[in-house]
């Protein structure tokens, strides 16, 4: 078998585990984020410049996509960094979404009110 399909094969395991396993793995799965997590911070503590820092980060990104797409797949990878990516833009894009509808409110209300006098 792939590697890919071993992945897939162990993802339905895994949905048929006993609670206490999945625990188990949960546990695992919290302590490797959270060394990774610090390894990281180390990492971008030693650097002053916040574009050195950035460009780190980038390079942690690439790593990452390239251990993981054999494992589960090129789209796999893909559309795991396209989500994360979606997460961070939404938090900008929030603004201008409340601006936009604030906007159409407004827009709303003048139409209403000369619709109430009239006015075309």
């Amino acid at each position: 078998m792939t590697r890919r399909e071993n992945y897939m094969v162990e993802k339905i395991d895994r949905a048929r585990e006993a609670p206490a396993i999945k625990a188990e793995r949960q546990r695992r799965a919290m302590y490797l984020k959270a060394k990774a997590r610090r390894a990281v911070t180390s990492i971008l503590a030693d650097i002053d410049c916040p574009d050195e820092r950035a460009a780190i980060l980038g390079d942690l990104i690439d790593v990452a996509a390239e251990y993981r797409w054999p494992i589960i797949g090129r789209v796999e990878t893909a559309t795991g960094l396209n989500s994360v990516a979606a997460g961070v833009c939404a938090v900008f894009r929030l603004p201008r979404a409340i601006k936009n509808a604030a906007a159409e409110q407004a827009f709303a209300k003048l139409t209403a009110a000369a619709n109430d006098r009239g006015d075309a």
